[in-house]
């Protein structure tokens, strides 16, 4: 049998694919993994403080990237909002069923599931496309308190961005359930209003929390790595920068989707309080 220069005889081409498999499974989850520690570090970091006078505090940095979040996410979460408002809207409208409560459809739907969800994914694609360039140029004082920064700030704004996109889209689901229907302001806010639980506000937030959370980390390990391309005095340092922005937002809206169906599955479904509000089951 032919032999290569190592010694050993070449894999068989149908092995091949399985290699890849592997090495992308692994590769992800070493991604998970040094975000996992990352953002340890980031804890620690807020526990120690200060570690030189002459550096910002993490409350001022934390300030500023919510700032930046905050500025340019609301006009992408606030587009995004306008299809998903007439969209829930029209559902009422072109099912003509359940019409005067396309209110708490609209308002319920977004507040417990489609604005958290949307505005962690439209969050997914802005986040990395700045946190990775950032790191990537180096500057700051340590991983930690890099990722602490950014981290805490995207925690906080993604909840904020989500209440924003549940009051465009409810404004949006209100013209157009008027427009549509001839629905009443007032029918369309009392079913609202009737329907709408304080646990949908607390899973809002805690949805918010997790998505903003897992999508800073990504990115931040992803700016903070330094791979082969960055060792390669060849290599094409805008590509390994683009390379990595798209690695980070894809990997963080896989978490996010996964995240939001174990949330659906384990609370939703496991937890009785959790359960459907809108309708009452048919009775004999």
């Amino acid at each position: 049998m032919a032999m290569i220069a190592g010694g050993h005889a070449p894999s068989p081409g149908w092995l091949a694919p399985i290699g890849r498999v592997g090495r992308l499974t692994t590769g992800t989850l070493g991604y998970f993994g040094s975000a996992a520690l990352l953002t340890l570090a980031a804890a620690g970091a807020i526990v120690r403080g200060k570690d030189d006078e002459d550096e910002p505090s993490l409350y001022a940095a934390a300030t500023h990237e919510l700032s930046w979040m905050l500025w340019a996410g609301m006009p992408l979460v606030g587009l995004v909002h306008v299809a998903m408002g007439s969209f829930l809207s029209m559902q009422a409208y072109f099912g003509s069923t359940f019409v005067d409560g396309t209110g708490a459809v609209v308002g319920v739907g977004l507040l417990r599931n489609l604005a958290t969800m949307m505005t962690g994914l439209t969050l997914a694609g802005l986040l990395p496309g700045r946190i990775v360039p950032e790191l990537r140029r180096g500057g700051p004082t340590s991983a930690g308190r890099a990722a602490a920064a950014r981290i805490g700030a995207a925690m906080l704004a993604t909840p904020l961005l989500s209440l924003w996109g549940c009051v465009v889209g409810t404004v949006v689901g209100w013209k157009a359930s008027e427009a549509l229907m001839g629905l009443s302001t007032e029918m369309y806010f009392m079913m609202l209003v009737r329907m709408l639980w304080f646990r949908d506000v607390v899973g809002l937030v805690v949805k918010g929390v997790l998505f903003g959370g897992v999508t800073a980390a990504l990115a931040c390990a992803e700016g903070l790595a330094r791979g082969e391309a960055d060792e390669d005095p060849d290599a094409d340092p805008v590509v390994a920068i683009v390379a990595a922005v798209v690695r980070a937002a894809c990997l963080a809206m896989a978490a996010i989707l996964l995240l939001n169906m174990t949330w659906f599955v384990f609370v939703y479904h496991a937890v009785p309080v959790y359960g459907p509000s809108l309708l009452q089951p048919p009775t004999p």
